[in-house]
């Protein structure tokens, strides 16, 4: 193992694992505002995609409302028309005809202002909704444009942050042994972002079980690598230091 024997390959493992949670943990909030942006944007899209209808809905109720305005109009105008052609009439049938046809213009002229006051009713609730629609969206959008600056430089940290440990972990790799990184990794992505754990009073720190006495005298002798017959982490003791020696 380049020089170095077993014990303080697991200790350099173990200072590996520190910078790998790390990253792992700087990763994850990443991540986290990176959906948070995501779901920001999802919704203040949503917001426009309903302001966008309900102005769809107030044009085309507009667009409605004009086009009777101009029938009613064009309809009044008739009837008036009709109604002066009645003084040059002398022809009693021709008078009733005349007559029928006013009635009949008036009649449907009377439907249309009803279609048309219920229009203008519809319109006008349209365009309140619309109004408070599209405050709303201008809100979240104010608010967006501030928010989403701080979480973006938020990111920009932490991917700053993760790059330098990164390069941490690339100089600390290159003192351990190139199988045993391998072994490692693979228990550090199963167990959790946990593969190398400490024995505490014959107890492994990893899942918190007890560990066989003779298993216990190999991890002391740090001579092969040994797992946690539970968890199956990496296991190594931290040297003791001397009571003299902590005074």
């Amino acid at each position: 193992m380049g020089g170095i024997d077993l014990r303080e390959q697991i200790e350099i493992l173990a200072s590996l694992q520190n910078v790998d949670r790390e990253i792992k943990e700087k990763s994850g909030a990443k991540g986290a505002l990176l959906t948070e942006i995501q779901r920001r944007e999802e919704e203040i899209e949503a917001k426009n995609a309903e302001t966008a209808l309900l102005r769809a809905e107030w044009s085309g109720k507009d667009k409605l409302r004009q086009e009777k305005e101009q029938l009613l109009q064009e309809e009044s105008k008739k009837a008036m028309e009709k109604r002066m052609r009645m003084s040059r009439i002398k022809n009693i049938k021709e008078l009733q005809a005349l007559q029928r046809e006013i009635d009949q213009i008036k009649l449907g002229n009377a439907q249309l202002e009803e279609e048309l006051i219920k229009l203008l009713e519809e319109a006008e609730a349209c365009a309140i909704s619309l109004k408070a629609k599209e405050e709303e969206l201008k809100k979240l959008q104010d608010e967006w444009k501030e928010k989403r600056g701080e979480l973006e430089a938020q990111v920009a940290g932490i991917e700053q942050a993760v790059a330098e440990a990164s390069a941490v972990r690339q100089a600390i790799a290159t003192r351990l042994n190139g199988e045993l990184i391998e072994r490692y990794e693979l228990i550090f992505s199963r167990r959790g972002g946990m593969a190398v754990v400490t024995v505490s009073e014959g107890i492994c720190q990893g899942c918190y079980m007890n560990i066989p006495p003779q298993l216990w005298n190999e991890i002391i002798r740090s001579e092969k690598l040994i797992l946690c017959p539970s968890c199956h982490r990496i296991l190594y003791c931290k040297p003791t230091v001397p009571s003299d020696k902590r005074l």
